[in-house]
């Protein structure tokens, strides 16, 4: 993949907005700005670097692990919208089988103090004992807490993806199983499309020579197969790649260094106005991305079925704050603490059996579990083809086999009574920010959008993030 295309490409019709990326976030931004009355295409890079295709089970829950308002605000909505989209579409993708989270009395308050907030009912455990009642298939310290709700669950990314994209392009089947404020959205998408292409460079837009009044022509869109598409705004949704995508156009600065002169900082309630000692540094520019691996433990449809039959998605704090301080900052001492690194570094996220439908892992059901402390890669050469190579490199590994064994020693210590039959390791990429939060930044003129920093958990309230996007970009499209 080349930083540029070929300048002298024939363009394309010119839509309204394209949006860079078909994952989670791509796909909802991409419908609801097609619902908002505009032509939208969409450029889908297909197998490269995305494990929401390969991937059957993100977690979606009411409560924030680590007590975000916003987040915990997208969760709700987006399971609340959950219905709607599976109606329209046809397509089923979200399985509710309730959620846990279970750690120190530290570490649960926060979320119990949330669905508090959010109105969502919840129970409470008051010690291990108490958990182990509710979830017999569960082994946790006496001193840890927990609360449950019936409301999460895990949505299958790859058909959450399918469903936004049939309500986007008018392709969905249902068109008759829709009330009547949903029908009004109908019928407005001839204009919008999805290809099979990867961007490389994006072109702002920009006063023609000798225009009047600074008025700018429209942004343009490289792909890798040299096609140029046009648009009024662009969308950049490219997860891991986008990033490397801004700095390779020109719209964002070529090293960290550089980002950082920007002076693009956020206050938080870690990170109070003022308090220079603890400034974290926020923004597009400054996303990393870090290795992830994830374990699937393979159980028989019997254990499926019936001892794990009615188990919840399950955050669990594994180590204690203490421990999980040294490991953050042992491993990564030019890394900036904040709650989502230092709740990632002490806690696992396990997901009941699914049925995987192979052939990669091969066909059966898998208990899914993840966590633990980031692993970022280089981040010296942001806008170079390295970071291409690299992230490429990564996803075609099996992970680290040392993270896999430390998954496995908390599933088993977690999970003593079950019995897996194999296990199969698989990496993962996650967008990270100093200070944890979702980062959508208005580039170049303010019609080039970029969307990263999901920090690996925006999938289950991706069509709630997509709608916030889309007013945005709506907006300036029509100003």
């Amino acid at each position: 993949m080349s930083p540029r295309a070929s300048s002298d490409a024939a363009p394309r019709a010119k839509h309204d907005v394209v949006v860079v990326g078909n994952g989670p976030i791509g796909s909802a931004v991409a419908r609801h700005i097609a619902e908002a009355g505009k032509s939208v295409l969409v450029l889908d890079g297909g197998d490269t670097l995305t494990s929401a295709s390969d991937d059957v089970g993100r977690i979606v829950r009411p409560l924030d692990a680590e007590g975000r308002e916003t987040w915990t605000e997208w969760n709700v909505r987006s399971i609340d919208a959950f219905p709607s989209i599976e109606r329209r579409s046809g397509v089923e993708f979200f399985r509710k089988c309730g959620s846990l989270a279970c750690g120190t009395p530290a570490f649960v308050e926060k979320p119990r103090q949330l669905l508090k907030r959010a109105g969502v009912a919840f129970e409470s455990h008051a010690r291990g004992a108490d958990v182990e009642r509710a979830f017999p298939f569960l082994r946790v310290p006496e001193t840890h807490v927990a609360v449950s709700d019936a409301v999460g669950g895990f949505v299958d990314p790859g058909k959450m993806i399918q469903a936004q994209n049939a309500i986007m392009t008018g392709a969905a089947p249902s068109c008759g199983n829709v009330t009547e404020t949903e029908k009004k959205t109908e019928g407005r998408h001839s204009k919008c499309a999805i290809v099979r292409d990867s961007a490389v460079r994006v072109d702002e837009p920009r006063a023609p020579a000798g225009a009047r009044g600074g008025v700018a022509g429209p942004a343009a869109v490289r792909t890798k197969k040299g096609e140029t598409y046009e648009a009024d705004a662009v969308v950049l949704a490219g997860g891991a790649y986008t990033r490397w995508l801004a700095t390779a156009s020109g719209l964002l600065p070529a090293t960290s260094a550089d980002a950082e002169a920007l002076r693009l900082y956020s206050a938080s309630p870690a990170n109070p106005p003022g308090n220079a000692r603890r400034e974290l540094k926020s923004g597009v520019g400054t996303v990393r991305n870090s290795r992830r691996t994830v374990l699937l433990a393979e159980v028989t449809e019997a254990t499926a079925r019936g001892a794990l039959r009615d188990m919840p998605t399950v955050k669990y704090q594994f180590a204690s704050g203490a421990e999980a301080t040294r490991a953050e900052t042992g491993t990564h001492p030019g890394v900036r603490e904040n709650s989502h690194s230092r709740n990632e570094a002490m806690s696992v996220y396990v997901l009941p059996p699914i049925l995987y439908p192979g052939p990669d892992p091969p066909r059966g059901w898998y208990v899914k579990i993840g966590g633990g402390a980031n692993d970022f890669f280089d981040d010296s050469a942001a806008g170079t083809k390295s970071v291409v190579e690299d992230l490429d490199a990564w996803m075609r590994s099996d992970g680290d086999e040392a993270v896999a064994d430390a998954l496995h020693d908390v599933l088993v210590s977690l999970m003593p009574t079950v019995n897996f039959l194999s296990l199969v390791s698989k990496p993962c990429v996650t967008t990270c920010t100093d200070d944890g939060e979702l980062q959508c930044d208005a580039l170049g003129g303010g019609r080039v959008f970029a969307v990263s920093g999901c920090q690996g958990k925006a999938a289950g309230p991706a069509d709630a993030i997509g709608r916030a996007v889309a007013e945005a970009v709506v907006k300036a499209t029509e100003t």
